[in-house]
């Protein structure tokens, strides 16, 4: 065999390799590690994931995403993507909150949280992270008093763009539970405070209701009495009688329910389109074990409990988590999980399909409710397929310019190569 043809030979074995290593590249998919205490807050057709702490980390500022965007299989991986890269300016923190807002409802608003450091409840309140810039900054006050960070809250926010904050506590010993209702105008940037009468309360839910403007309050501990803060006694609170708040004319009211649940803390909530809350999880008075039942639904029009099955996941989260829904798919993400040997933060997903009343399915597939994934899955598919990333680019630049110098050895070596060949046969 002739150099040439070894040449070309070899040429062929490198462009092959570095094939093999690009769809390697292209087929290793991000896996989030376990955690708990995180946010998740859905913007457009992802769900984005920010903080939290792990087994060896007690803050962290990880930032992910989850692609709904289109179907997909939970034993064919999820569609995560690592955006860890756009938050190292954000602080490692965990049992913070966030809301969508802005004037066009695609920013994210991280506010609050537990840092590690008490000196640091004067700072770092609020951030936001713009979806369609793709960066993270923090937010200048145009107006207003900024409050002094709490952690344990749960934002909602009205039609207006404007996000209530209600009580919350601070992370000292002990800890000092607050009944302060804070306001953010995500639009305007103002900060205003009202002083309430209230239970003071951290790890309850906090569900607006965007058709009668009011916020429905749901469990949580909170401090003895209604007339002075901070407490530092807990107590679980009641879920029979639930505090709801309205908006338009800054009044609070108590509504009793009918078929009440067990009474919780550090659960979620999620509002159906069909007026009915979810409350997924929560912790009794010990905050180390879950609650009788996973789930429990409320209806808003006639305050009526229905409560969950008894045989959903025993691996399901009970605190820690957090509750998305899409459509009709509810996505129960991390979160502590409770076992005989301890509790443990989990790096799984939870999908379940939304029925009547409390009638869930956990289910491993989700399916989009969207007409154009069906329309235009091979056209998504072709186009996530052309997608690299920083470390794919440089395989293929690195393999490119590999080609190129071997391509013009091969050129140099089969000019000079047939000229060697007539002097010899010259000499013969």
């Amino acid at each position: 065999m002739n150099p040439f043809d070894k040449l070309i030979r070899i040429l062929g074995l490198i462009l092959c390799l570095i094939i093999c290593q690009i769809n390697v590249i292209n087929c290793k998919q991000y896996v989030p590690m376990q955690r708990a205490y995180h946010t998740a807050t859905f913007v457009g057709d992802k769900i984005y994931f920010l903080g939290g702490f792990t087994e060896s980390l007690n803050y962290t500022n990880d930032f992910f995403t989850l692609d709904v965007s289109k179907s997909f299989n939970q034993s064919e991986g999820l569609p995560f993507e690592d955006l860890s890269y756009l938050s190292s300016s954000v602080p490692e923190h965990n049992r913070a909150t966030t809301s969508v807002g802005g004037q066009l409802k695609d920013t994210i608003f991280l506010f609050d949280g537990h840092m590690g450091n008490y000196t640091n409840y004067a700072s770092e309140v609020v951030q936001s992270f713009s979806t369609s810039e793709k960066i993270w900054q923090s937010v200048t006050i145009n107006s207003g008093v900024e409050p002094l960070r709490r952690t344990s809250m749960n934002a909602a926010t009205d039609n207006n763009g404007k996000v209530f904050l209600f009580g919350g506590a601070k992370e000292l010993d002990p800890i000092q539970y607050y009944n302060i209702m804070n306001t953010f105008d995500t639009i305007n940037k103002v900060w205003n405070s009202m002083s309430t009468f209230e239970t003071p309360r951290d790890g309850y839910t906090a569900t607006y209701i965007p058709e009668s403007n009011i916020i429905i309050y749901i469990g949580g501990f909170g401090g003895f009495g209604k007339y002075n803060y901070p407490y530092s006694s807990p107590n679980l609170l009641d879920i029979s009688n639930l505090d709801i708040y309205d908006t338009i004319n800054n009044y609070w009211r108590e509504q009793p329910t009918q078929n009440p649940p067990q009474s919780r803390v550090f659960h979620t909530a999620v509002l159906t389109n069909d007026s009915r809350i979810i409350v997924f999880g929560g912790a009794d008075n010990t905050t180390s074990h879950p609650v009788n039942s996973h789930y429990e639904v409320l209806d808003v029009n006639t305050y009526q409990w229905y409560h969950g099955t008894d045989d959903v996941n025993i691996v399901a989260p009970f605190r820690g988590h957090t509750a998305t829904l899409v459509g009709d798919y509810m996505f129960i993400a991390f979160g502590i999980v409770y076992t005989k040997d301890g509790n443990f933060p989990s790096n799984k997903i939870i999908i379940y399909k939304i029925g009547n009343y409390a009638n869930f399915q956990e289910v491993d597939s989700f399916i989009t409710q969207s007409i154009a994934d069906t329309d235009n899955s091979n056209s998504k598919n072709t186009n996530t397929n052309i997608k690299f990333n920083t470390v794919q680019i440089i395989a293929i630049a690195v393999g490119t310019s590999g080609i190129v110098i071997i391509a013009i050895a091969v050129f140099i070596i089969y000019k000079k190569y047939p000229k060697k060949k007539e002097n010899i046969l010259f000499i013969e």
